[in-house]
């Protein structure tokens, strides 16, 4: 289960974060590549979406995520992933592959004409996000640029995205998610994003999902 907050920010550079709450130094700058495949909408149309994401120095991975939770509300974001390497035979990871063709999908012909309808070139800074003496999150400024294959125009924003992870307790994160949508919803050029990236992609280059 992923669970992240997310905000606009007018410029990338990090805001001040609430007390008690300390970020790490920052990591080496990220360049990241994902492309969303699908093929007739038939993942889309299954309650999913398909990413494959290159990044420095990484290998290939695929992630499959659940459409936002319908009960979900504000920058607080929380959907089913999974996230595989494909092995050296594959052309999806096997548990991604199982779990669209229990959703329905026609699998042999999803891999024959699977395609790109949008793409995201990310230029990502992480940071370690602590509370205390334990680390909670995973912070991380990203300059995204997002274009579709059916249209020549580019769109660019700035994006701020808290992590949670795995080992925090739902005590504790929900505490932290709270604390934090709070504090920085009133910072000067921060704004709650309700969406995902690939859904503020899409709206904004008026790509039908």
């Amino acid at each position: 289960m992923e669970r992240e907050l997310k905000f606009l920010l007018a410029s990338p550079h990090l805001p001040a974060l609430p007390h008690g709450y300390v970020a790490g130094a920052a990591q080496p700058t990220l360049h990241v590549l994902d492309e969303y495949l699908d093929y007739r909408g038939q993942i889309l149309g299954a309650g999913w979406r398909l990413r494959r994401r290159r990044s420095d120095g990484e290998a290939v991975r695929y992630t499959l995520k659940s459409e936002r939770n319908p009960g979900a509300s504000g920058p607080l974001s929380e959907r089913i992933e999974i996230e595989r390497t494909p092995g050296a035979q594959e052309e999806l990871p096997g548990e991604i592959s199982a779990m669209l063709t229990r959703a329905g999908v026609n699998m042999p012909q999803l891999l024959s004409h699977l395609q790109s309808y949008l793409t995201l070139r990310q230029e990502r800074q992480p940071i370690a996000l602590s509370h205390g003496a334990e680390e909670i999150a995973l912070l991380s400024v990203d300059t995204v640029r997002a274009s579709g294959s059916a249209t020549e125009e580019e769109c660019r924003w700035s994006e701020l995205e808290i992590e949670f992870l795995d080992t925090v307790s739902s005590e504790t994160r929900n505490r932290a998610a709270s604390e934090l949508a709070e504090w920085l919803a009133t910072q000067a050029g921060v704004t709650p994003a309700g969406q995902s990236k690939a859904a503020r992609a899409a709206e904004l280059l008026s790509i039908p999902l």
